[in-house]
């Protein structure tokens, strides 16, 4: 018998048990299947559906319409799970197993691990973001998330009863916190939140929990707590907090990352982690000689377990070759080495200037790893394009760099980044010093130059974590439209312009960005698994040839070159071995390394580069970056390796050097997109284990 598994909280889903999810796209498809599901064994009549489904037509269109539907419905799902019998249709009993009737067992059942289970299946309204403008379908929907809604309401009350009952105080808040997620201005769960918290000795969450239910209450509602509720606030507040226990400077680590040793710094407590990334240079100890900046990071690890660390070349970690100095790429691998090194699986990235970059391409390509982003003072896009026009022109950055080549030592640049201390004395002498410690004068300008040449403006839209843009409305380094490109490009992300012309985060604007990052930090996040991912596929292939042996040796050598650049193989046969890479700097030496390795054995191979998002499916990736990167491989010839400009556009710095190619046409004929030949991988052979 057949077996259908459908979910219907946060969404419609629905896959047989032995395969991936069915491609159900009708909105109308979605809400028959839906109905009957959350009745199986109980047939409809033909004229009730269509009534419900199709109102505003005639009554032989309606029914017209649902035979349609109904036909396609059971052309998707086979062996055939319907009744139909005359004018009764409806969903055989036992066939189908839907999230709904789970979560009403348990909330039925009452226990607390049966009420555990089943708030945990509530991952959003039913059928969450499906309309299809069918009054009576519309008005049945609604009266159904409001009472599942009361009855996940009902169970996460019961459950929160249950957690204090056995002093599971850390099981106790988070059920609090999925209770105000699904009602903010249920005053009792923030009561009791305050309550959890100053039980626990986290004085300072039990008074910003008070805050946020005021804030709440007088948004909404235009109202003031309740007196229990200030009274309690009160109280937790003439209590005298601890002492700080992390008053004196953090102790430097060192971790490996490939050949390099990265300087870090840990201070807090969490959960949650929060990840601080530079942005142009940095040095950790540096940073606590400056009160305003020490305050600004005491500031950030009240709220989690603030994690900070010197990117290679820089600061306290390893100098490397100034032709070595890390890609957006290395870094994001050098964060990953940070984080494991302290055992932090998952936090809230958060990137200043230049570092913003980095943490947006981290957040697409590892969202299991990103709680959250946060981008203060960045960019997408360095130098000024018609289409991007609010960097600095080509002669305005060469000008910088002369003036860092002569310069540096002193004050550098501080009239722009830091406007409401330059003419502080001890200010400049800091962050002349800083800047000493920090990098080298050769550094700063390879450094420099590299951010010219970055553009992760595509990578925007790939980013499906919580995210929060912060920008300075007066900004001299980095023009406050950089900051509202991002924000209006990346998927629900929030965004804040601040006060001050400053664009060093620790000064004027660090109460405001202390405050707006603790609030999105403090938001729940459901830590839901990521279903895209942004990676850089690489196709690669060999002409035709009659040696025996051929394919096999191809493939082979592929999969071997694959595995030495730590991208992994999707799928090989006929003429072509296609995989997947975190980075496009290793995709784009693997490519070569292929193509070069096939000339040596007597055959002629080519290659085709394209990064973009790609769907999580259990059984592997897919997406429209997999058919651009065939069509990339298709049009290079034979030796070649082409990739789109989305690849080029993040390696930066890598040494690769590129050719322009013929573009590769797009949906609109007017529309080209631009390609690219390698001309030179620059240090292929050190493969993983090297500069990359």
């Amino acid at each position: 018998m057949t077996h259908l598994s459908i979910r219907l909280f946060g969404g419609f889903q629905a896959e047989l048990a032995s395969g991936p999810p069915l491609g159900i796209r009708r909105k109308k498809a979605q809400a028959l299947l839906a109905y009957l599901a959350l009745h199986p064994g109980l047939a409809r009549s033909r004229d009730s559906l269509a009534a419900l489904l199709w109102s505003g037509t005639t009554d032989e269109h309606a029914r017209h319409n649902l035979r349609q539907t109904l036909f396609a419905l059971r052309k998707a799902v086979a062996p055939d799970p319907f009744i139909v019998k005359g004018e009764l249709v409806g969903l055989q009993e036992g066939t189908v197993e839907v999230d709904v009737a789970a979560f009403e067992r348990g909330v039925a059942q009452g226990t607390r691990d049966a009420l555990r289970e089943a708030t945990g299946l509530y991952r959003g309204e039913l059928l969450d973001g499906l309309r299809i403008d069918e009054a009576p379908f519309d008005d049945w929907l609604a009266g159904e998330r409001q009472r599942l809604r009361e009855l996940g309401l009902n169970a996460l009350e019961k459950l929160l009863a249950m957690d204090l009952e056995t002093g599971s105080l850390e099981r106790a808040v988070e059920t609090g916190l999925r209770l105000l997620a699904l009602d903010p201005l249920r005053e009792s769960a923030h009561r009791t939140l305050m309550e959890l918290y100053a039980r626990q000795g986290r004085r300072t969450a039990g008074l910003r929990q008070y805050q946020r239910c005021a804030e709440a209450l007088r948004r909404e509602l235009g109202v003031e707590p309740e007196a229990a509720t200030t009274r309690r606030y009160r109280e937790i507040l003439s209590d005298e907090p601890p002492a700080d226990p992390y008053r004196a400077t953090p102790t430097t680590h060192y971790v490996h990352s490939g050949d390099v040793n990265l300087a870090y710094q840990v201070i807090g407590d969490g959960p949650p982690d929060l990840v601080l990334v530079p942005g142009w240079v940095s040095n950790v100890e540096c940073f606590w000689e400056e009160p305003r900046v020490s305050r600004f990071l005491r500031r950030l690890a009240s709220i989690g377990r603030l994690i900070l660390f010197d990117k290679r070349g820089t600061g306290l970690s390893d100098r490397v070759p100034l032709h070595a100095l890390p890609t957006l790429e290395q870094r994001m691998t050098d964060v990953r080495a940070v984080m494991d090194a302290v055992g932090s699986k998952r936090a809230t990235l958060v990137g200043y200037s230049e570092g913003g970059a980095m943490c947006a391409l981290f957040a697409a390509t590892y969202p299991d790893r990103a709680a959250g982003l946060v981008m203060i003072g960045s960019y997408a896009r360095r130098i000024w394009t018609p289409d991007h026009p609010w960097g600095p022109s080509a002669d305005d950055y060469a000008q910088l760099i002369e003036m860092i080549e002569r310069d540096w030592g002193g004050p550098v640049w501080l009239e722009k980044r830091a406007p409401s201390a330059m003419n502080d004395e001890a200010f400049c002498r800091w962050w002349s010093r800083f800047l000493r410690m920090s990098a080298s004068p050769g550094a700063a300008v390879a450094l420099t130059e590299m951010n010219r040449d970055l553009d992760v403006r595509h990578v925007l839209p790939a980013v499906r974590v919580p995210t929060l843009v912060l920008h300075a409305v007066g900004d001299r380094t980095v023009d406050v439209r950089c900051g509202r490109y991002m924000a209006a490009r990346i998927p629900h992300a929030r965004y804040i312009e601040l006060p001050s012309d400053d664009h060093l985060p620790w000064l004027d604007d660090a109460d405001a960005i202390g405050a707006e990052i603790e609030r999105f930090v403090a938001e729940p996040d459901p830590a839901m698994e990521p279903d895209r991912v942004l990676v850089t596929v690489m196709v690669a292939e060999r002409r035709a040839s009659r040696g025996k042996g051929a394919a096999g040796d191809f493939h082979e050598a592929a999969r071997s070159e694959v595995l030495r650049f730590r991208g992994r193989v999707l799928s090989e046969g006929g003429l072509a071995i296609l995989a997947a890479f975190d980075g496009p700097a290793r995709a784009v030496r693997c490519a070569s390394a292929i193509v070069e390795g096939a000339g040596r054995r007597g055959m002629m191979a080519k290659a085709g580069l394209h990064t973009g998002e790609c769907d999580v499916h259990p059984e592997g990736l897919r997406g429209a970056t997999l058919d651009i990167a065939r069509r990339v491989a298709a049009v290079a010839k034979g030796g070649d390796v082409i990739v789109s400009a989305t690849v080029r556009d993040l390696i930066a710095g890598s040494g690769i050097e590129f050719a322009p190619r013929r573009g590769l046409a797009a949906d609109r004929a007017a529309e080209r997109r631009p390609l690219f030949a390698v001309t030179s991988p620059a240090a292929t052979v050190l493969g993983a284990g090297g500069a990359l």
